[in-house]
């Protein structure tokens, strides 16, 4: 009994012994709501020395250096009280954020760790930096229009969002356009007063593209403006809904090695591969594009039509002249099959420097 006793007389003088003599009034602070625009936010949390003994506040470690620490740098007596300022500098940080701040004190027991959180309100941003690129009178958000993943069955219509900068109304003239025969683009409205904003709509035909995979237009607004836009999309082949017989009627695409390691080669090599592609289904496969990730790679096929039960060569050339490191290439082959329309052959290995 007396031993238990003893290491709880322990226990509780050592818990005693290792409370820290630092007193905060806080050590936890909420801004609240910060305007970005409004300057660097700043709190002061407060102590006293509890303890018998003078106490310095040797270093304060921010968690981010949008953070600046400031503290007492003198001793702080018994009694006294000193201070840790933390100023949040909210620029370019738009959002919720909670940083700390940890105190080491020449005494370890005091050492602490503070708190501060919040949320900065993005600033407001001016039409020159909402919208950055200038066509003419106009201010558009991208130079590039992303029209996303499409598919053969119709049209498509896109809009994104326009500022007329200047000081005149706005309009687009059809005939002065210069668009290729697949691209439509109107202003919505038809005209746009000085200083405000509307849309352009993109309508897009995929099957006057007559493409698959990623394809890119360039547009212009006038025939006098030399900014160029573009449009860009990736169209794959559409398919209605299909029974599970109509299915097992359709083509089928099987390609002979979706993979091929050329292991290690020099810089300049040439080589040549060869892949069967095979129609294992029952009507005819048609073979709607090839294309590769790189420009480094060409192909060569004689036909893009394959009958059932009938195969056709896919060589493709890639030329190293310009790689070096481990590359990774990629060739994908469309087709009419309705399961797998869309297939990759991964070429890959790696290109090292020859001798000088």
């Amino acid at each position: 009994m007396r031993a238990i006793f003893s290491i709880l007389a322990l226990l509780f003088f050592a818990t005693v012994y290792s409370q820290s003599k630092l007193e905060f009034e806080k050590t936890d602070h909420d801004f609240g709501d910060i305007m970005e625009e409004a300057g660097p936010a700043e709190f002061t949390f407060r102590f006293v020395n509890k303890g018998d003994e003078p106490i310095t506040i040797t270093r304060v470690k921010a968690s981010c250096g949008c953070t600046t620490p400031g503290w007492t740098r003198e001793e702080v007596m018994p009694g006294d009280s000193g201070y840790v300022k933390a100023k949040y500098n909210p620029r370019n940080r738009p959002g919720r954020f909670r940083k700390s701040l940890r105190l080491t004190t020449s005494d370890p027991s005091s050492n602490h760790t503070l708190y501060i959180s919040g949320f900065v309100k993005p600033k407001p941003k001016t039409p020159e930096e909402e919208f950055p690129v200038l066509v003419g009178d106009l201010r558009l958000k991208y130079r590039g229009m992303n029209i996303g993943k499409i598919t053969t069955e119709k049209p498509v219509e896109k809009t994104f969002d326009v500022f007329n900068y200047s000081d005149t109304i706005a309009v687009l003239n059809a005939d002065e356009m210069i668009l290729p025969d697949h691209i439509q683009v109107e202003l919505v409205p038809d005209f746009l007063n000085p200083r405000e904003v509307g849309q352009l709509k993109i309508t897009y035909d995929p099957i006057k593209k007559a493409d698959y995979g990623f394809v890119s237009d360039n547009i212009q607004l006038s025939e006098d403006s030399e900014e160029n836009l573009s449009v860009i999309a990736v169209i794959e082949e559409y398919f209605p809904e299909m029974t599970a017989e109509e299915l097992d009627n359709a083509a089928k695409l099987e390609i002979s090695d979706r993979s091929y390691d050329f292991g290690r080669v020099t810089a300049g090599s040439i080589l040549e591969m060869e892949f069967e592609l095979s129609n294992t289904g029952k009507e005819k496969l048609e073979l709607r594009a090839v294309k590769s990730n790189c420009g480094c790679i060409t192909y060569d096929l004689k036909k893009k039509g394959i009958k059932k039960g009938k195969s056709q060569t896919l060589k493709v050339s890639f030329d190293t002249s310009e790689m070096r490191g481990n590359q990774y290439k990629s060739i994908t082959v469309y087709s009419n099959d309705p399961v797998a329309p869309t297939q990759i052959i991964t070429i890959k290995g790696k290109v090292e420097k020859g001798e000088e």
